[in-house]
């Protein structure tokens, strides 16, 4: 959930921008260091290996958000991050846009403030991601339900 931390970052690279969760794009030896402090303190401007990155976390938590123009970023650790190309394991740009977004740019501006995210980029392009209009799937509805008995075998055949 969104704490009340105000992040504001500014970042470059001579490549570009992963924008999304950032445990996707970071090597495990990378989102386990130090910066992360166990992961107390977590959203902030934070460096690595030279290079500064930073990450808001979202309204909601983990779960599948859009930014203006409909493209989705999925969440498995509570946060939105923008983290330079340099910092990224994978350089497949193909591969960087699966569950998040990469940008072509120099340096850019990163604001998230309660759930929403602002990315500013020396390109003239901006994205925007909110956060705060979370709706759950139909499937996540379907598990919550009390009257759902997740041991319940009964459809299952029996095999001999």
């Amino acid at each position: 959930m969104a704490a009340t931390v105000t992040v504001r970052a500014k970042l470059t690279s001579k490549i570009g921008f992963y924008i999304g969760d950032v445990c996707y794009e970071m090597t495990d030896e990378d989102y386990y260091a130090d910066w992360s402090n166990n992961f107390e303190d977590f959203e902030g401007e934070h460096e690595l290996r030279g290079h500064k990155f930073a990450i808001g976390g979202t309204a909601y938590g983990d779960g599948e958000y859009e930014d203006q123009y409909g493209h989705r970023y999925g969440v498995d650790s509570g946060t939105i991050g923008i983290l330079p190309y340099e910092l990224c394991k994978d350089k497949n740009i193909s591969e960087l846009d699966r569950y998040g977004r990469f940008v072509r740019a120099t340096s850019a501006t990163f604001t998230a403030e309660d759930g929403e995210f602002d990315i500013k980029l020396n390109t003239q392009q901006s994205y925007h991601i909110s956060t705060n209009d979370y709706e759950e799937d139909e499937e996540d509805d379907y598990y919550d339900d009390e009257d759902y008995d997740y041991y319940d075998d009964s459809d299952e055949e029996d095999e001999d």
